[in-house]
């Protein structure tokens, strides 16, 4: 019988970003998918700013913008007419201020390619069959591509298997929610479309949505709509004159020249009441599904990837405490509660079709296109960029502009030191916590640097990176220990200075651990929540959190 210390069930993107993150910490895996290969289907398409950023800290990101379309704007019609534009050029935060529209199929080969690349194979044709949990572990059952059975035990298993999940279902999760109304089809299409390539268009009447979005290739697009059906109720089969025909709902003239293939299926709202049952995670599709508004699903999967990774690497690593792994449901289901509830406003928003309140719809989306701020937020909120976790039990601390929780704003900054241009993630390095003093007075920037590497340099020296931002000319002159120094002068991190110097423990994930002063019993405080210096600590079962 083989062991491993986590399992993978699924080779999706999140279960693939999963075990990107592993790969990078060293932490032993095995992951496995029931498919012989990527399936090259009609799904997702659309990765966020936040999932970019995510892919580049794994380093396939350049991959992805060189095969990818990129589109600045989402736009909104109802009854023929543009009612809201969401522009996402206006994210200053961030180095991607776009979407990339790229087939799911791709990011997957991309990321399959990344992990060949670190001696990573997939497991393919091979099946989740059962499920035992022991206090010790997980006994997961194997059915292999020649119809054998393997047995293999794992430390903990992630069910990274969509929306059909078998380790949902092997480990009694209810997935609570309900079906919609409309069928929907999908295809991939070459479309002579007037609009801009950089435009993807959501648009309704009384028929339906149609949902056009511009994909790599000369006049490639994915389209998305609300299957017809006939008089009697019935559904029309989709084909190239049916997909012609409920194009009129847009009230743009475009053609559809070709299609490649068409997939109908039926949405859901649904979330899973908990991700977590004793030493098995939900992660993506398998803990929460929505519908297609926005294109945030995939994107919602890689965040919950990138959340548990760090984690799940640092307990396995014996770098964590065992309880640190309580925060991903914490983290990561209220995050997905607000997903599920904002995809679902916004869908049954765009198909009140004929009803009366279609109407105070159209007045509330004129109401944001003529509100820059509000259209901001909107950016950042289907950009993913918002999301934070604050509240969370591993997070702690404020300042004026930020709290614990929020994700670090990746603001550029014209550096005096290197005299370039750099961004605030590029200071991070991934796998690490990385502690940010930013400050304009240099003695005590200088003070708090020495202060705390002092006070944690027998406990965590390994474990945490230390990075100095400042408007003092003669600070880097002075610091010579081991840390980077970075010469704000333009104050273009205005926002991360306090009246004195302020301290950000910002966590592998990106997201800000601690925020304010450089109290070193504070700092050690939050430290000992999330990083342990006893492996055999943090290794040893608590009983109560991994109980089946």
């Amino acid at each position: 019988m083989s062991h491993t210390s986590v399992l993978i069930v699924g080779a999706g993107p999140t279960g693939l970003v999963l075990a990107a993150i592993l790969a990078r910490t060293g932490v032993e895996f095995h992951i496995v998918d029931k498919h012989a290969r990527p399936l090259e289907l009609t799904k997702a398409a659309a990765l966020h700013a936040r999932t970019l950023e995510y892919f580049r800290d794994l380093g396939v990101v350049d991959r992805m913008l060189a095969e990818g379309q990129r589109v600045d704007i989402l736009a909104l019609r109802t009854r023929y007419r543009d009612r809201l534009a969401v522009d996402f050029r206006v994210l200053a935060d961030t180095a991607y201020p776009h979407m990339l529209d790229i087939p799911q199929y791709r990011v997957e080969h991309i990321l399959i390619d990344h992990l060949a690349d670190v001696g990573v194979q997939v497991n393919r044709e091979v099946t989740l069959t059962g499920l035992t949990q022991t206090p010790d572990g997980v006994l997961a059952q194997l059915q292999t591509a020649d119809g054998g059975t393997e047995a293999m035990t794992a430390d903990w298993v992630v069910g990274c298997d969509g929306v059909k999940s078998t380790v949902r279902s092997l480990i009694g999760l209810d997935f609570a929610g309900s079906d919609y109304a409309d069928d929907w089809v999908l295809c991939d299409a070459v479309v002579d479309w007037p609009l801009p390539r950089n435009e993807m268009t959501f648009s309704a009447d009384g028929d339906g949505i149609y949902g056009v979005f511009p994909l790599p290739g000369e006049s490639r697009y994915r389209l998305a709509y609300t299957q017809r059906k006939t008089p009697d109720g019935r559904l029309v089969d989709p084909d190239l004159a049916d997909a012609q025909a409920a194009m009129t709902r847009t009230g743009i003239r475009g053609t559809v020249t070709a299609v490649d293939q068409f997939w109908t299926f039926n949405l859901s709202h649904r979330q899973a009441a908990s991700y977590r049952r004793g030493r098995v995670f939900l992660v993506g599709d398998a803990g929460h599904v929505h519908t297609p508004f926005g294109g945030q699903g995939l994107n919602l999967g890689v965040g919950d990837a990138a959340n548990l990774g760090w984690k799940l690497a640092s307990v396995v690593r014996g770098g964590g405490p065992t309880a640190l792994l309580d925060s991903y449901q914490a983290e990561r289901h209220a995050v997905a509660s607000q997903v599920v509830a904002f995809t679902h406003r916004g869908a049954r928003a765009m198909l009140l079709r004929n009803d009366p309140r279609s109407y105070l719809r159209d007045t509330v989306l004129g109401v944001l296109q003529a509100a820059p701020p509000l259209r901001h937020l909107l950016a950042r909120r289907f950009s993913q960029l918002a999301q934070a976790y604050r509240g969370s039990p591993v997070v702690m601390g404020r300042t004026r502009h930020l709290r614990a929780g929020d994700r670090l704003p990746d603001r550029a900054v014209f550096d005096g030191v290197t005299d370039r241009i750099v961004r605030l993630h590029e200071l991070l390095q991934p796998g690490h916590h990385t502690l940010l003093l930013a400050g304009t007075e240099p003695r005590a920037l200088l003070h708090a640097a020495r202060a705390l590497t002092q006070s944690w340099s027998s406990r965590w020296s390994e474990e945490i990176t230390v990075r100095l931002l400042t408007t003092s000319w003669n600070l880097p002159a002075e610091f010579s220990e081991d840390a980077r120094v970075v010469l704000d002068r333009g104050r273009d991190a205005a926002p991360l200075y306090g009246r004195s110097t302020t301290a950000y423990l910002v966590r592998p994930d990106g997201h800000i651990g601690y925020a304010g002063t450089p109290d070193p019993d504070r700092i050690g405080t939050y430290l000992r929540m999330v990083l342990t210096t006893d492996a055999s600590a943090a290794t040893k079962t608590d009983e109560e959190s991994v109980r089946p």
